[in-house]
């Protein structure tokens, strides 16, 4: 799955090149006496702008990486991510390295550029105990 700014710049794209294509052929058309009609040139820009989305969300970043959330006695002391497939290890890496949790909340997997920005917010925003990186005072 493809981030929204992918998915964007895919329809803007593939709207233009289908509105080119489809007004150089009406052009062409034109040409060989045939009467120009505005319509296809609007069906070019849909199908151009549709299939740019298609392939920006087939062939944009992956949804590998989730964000997670530690809490300890009900208050918030880590905000982390990791790739999906590795949760469970990264939970057992913070178990090893000494953190204290009792629960951890994960969200859904998203492209690690959503998922980088996420993380950053959240520790600005609720300044989590153990996230020394972003917590300075």
């Amino acid at each position: 799955m493809a981030t929204n700014n992918e998915k964007l710049l895919g329809v803007i794209l593939g709207a233009g090149i289908g509105g080119y294509i489809a007004n150089n052929k009406h052009i062409e058309d034109n040409n060989n006496g045939a009467n120009y009609d505005i319509w296809h040139v609007i069906k070019g820009v849909f199908w151009g702008g549709l299939s740019g989305y298609g392939l920006a969300t087939f062939f944009g970043s992956p949804n590998d990486t989730v964000n997670y959330t530690h809490y300890y006695k009900g208050k918030r002391v880590y905000e982390g991510i990791t790739y999906a497939d590795r949760f469970k290890k990264r939970m057992a890496e913070h178990r090893r390295s000494g953190k204290l949790f009792t629960r951890v909340v994960k969200d859904k997997p998203k492209p690690r550029i959503e998922a980088l920005k996420l993380e950053k917010e959240n520790i600005i925003r609720y300044k989590p105990s153990n996230n020394i990186q972003l917590n300075r005072k």
